[in-house]
């Protein structure tokens, strides 16, 4: 039987061209692409390690003081560990005013202005992105806009309203002006354009209401995105100082963040051991909640993308 060497040698070449070619995965193709994106990944996160102990650092300085004397704290190195724990400081704090009432309101407070701003907002967020309204594109660029406008311009107007409907010294008038915001409206719109249009259009052909959809279904998908503007919600509530100091006139409605002030001593100067104790009490809250929330606020971060 004849052999044709012209067609068939050809052919084995092509065959051996074919297997020596490299992979498009193996180590061959562009080397140096992949060590420039080895630096790359390790420069990155070299920085994000360096700006993480940069923002721990005053934390471990707050935390390492709360355990020294006095006579410790400017004196020693300031990441020194302290000659002997002084956990009287904690004691000592505790007792230099009536934090338990103080840990009551400031708790109050922020439990109203979260459930406050999860129902605002998402009236709001849901009107935006859902409800035939005049103009829908305008008003959501005017209730941005108004980001533009400081706190401290519009505190004075919020004073008098407060004043006149009564609420000095109450629970109303430190979570009134607190139960909506502008970040969470935006946050909360974002997040319910990502819904798909054709399940809004079935649940109105069920004969679901504009309440029924809210609450039975789009809320119930936001979860991770109402969980993060809750953490948001939680910590300005709980680190508000101006507003409280303004409104409230008796110890029994004062926050934690007043509380502060009875570490500081007219005569004596400030007691420091005494304050970080206290300022560490107060960030426990702050901290176990964002523990609780971790993955919700960065799933809902990720998921609140930026839509028109």
């Amino acid at each position: 039987m004849a052999v044709d060497l012209k067609r068939t040698v050809p052919a084995a070449t092509s065959i051996e061209h074919r297997k020596s070619k490299p992979k498009p995965n193996g180590s061959l193709i562009h080397p140096r692409m992949t060590a420039a994106k080895v630096g790359g990944e390790v420069l990155r996160h070299a920085v994000l390690i360096l700006a993480s102990v940069i923002m721990i650092l005053p934390f471990l300085w707050m935390i390492l003081s709360s355990f020294k004397p006095g006579d410790e704290i400017f004196t020693s190195s300031f990441f020194a560990l302290p000659s002997h724990w002084v956990w009287k400081n904690y004691v000592t704090a505790w007792h230099a005013a009536p934090f338990g009432r103080f840990f009551l309101n400031s708790l109050i407070i922020a439990i109203g202005v979260v459930v406050g701003q999860i129902l605002t907002c998402s009236f709001a967020a849901y009107a935006l992105t859902w409800v035939n309204l005049w103009g829908r594109k305008f008003w959501f660029l005017f209730i941005i806009a108004t980001t533009m406008i400081p706190f401290e311009s519009t505190i004075i107007p919020s004073y008098l309203v407060v004043k006149q409907l009564g609420w000095m010294n109450s629970y109303a008038g430190l979570i009134a002006p607190g139960i909506t915001s502008v970040f969470g409206i935006f946050l909360l719109r974002q997040f319910f354009l990502t819904v798909p249009r054709e399940l809004f259009e079935a649940a109105r052909m069920d004969g679901c209401t504009h309440f029924g959809m809210l609450f039975r279904v789009i809320l119930p998908l936001s979860k991770t995105v109402l969980a993060t503007m809750s953490l948001f919600a939680f910590l300005h509530a709980w680190n508000s100082y101006l507003w409280p100091l303004m409104i409230t006139n008796s110890t029994d409605m004062r926050t934690v963040q007043i509380g502060l002030r009875y570490m500081i001593n007219v005569e004596l100067g400030t007691q420091w051991p005494s304050l970080m104790a206290a300022s560490t009490l107060i960030i426990l809250p702050v901290l176990i909640v964002f523990l609780l929330l971790q993955k919700y606020f960065i799933r809902g971060v990720m998921q609140s993308g930026i839509k028109a």
